[in-house]
């Protein structure tokens, strides 16, 4: 995977989601606007998860700490591994 920091803006609230099978228990992801308009899905699982839920809100300006998470070539997501509030 590949390190990105990337800054933006929270476009909706995190959607908490529970894996019933796997190696993770929990994922939460949401959607963040950059300074070209570009949105960006990003993911958080188990813990980091829990925290995003219940503190990251939408109109927020976030810095994130993270790696690309690809799955062809439409598809990119970042995977958040650590996640400060901005404004």
């Amino acid at each position: 995977m590949n390190k990105c920091y990337i800054i933006g803006k929270v476009v909706n609230d995190p959607i908490f989601e529970f894996f019933f099978m796997g190696n993770n228990i929990s994922i939460c992801y949401f959607l963040i606007e950059l300074k070209n308009n570009c949105k960006i899905k990003v993911f958080a699982l188990n813990e980091l998860a829990d925290y995003i839920y219940q503190n990251i809100h939408s109109n927020q300006i976030i810095l994130i700490d993270g790696c690309l998470d690809c799955k062809g070539n439409k598809d990119i997501s970042i995977q958040i591994k650590n996640i400060e509030v901005i404004i």
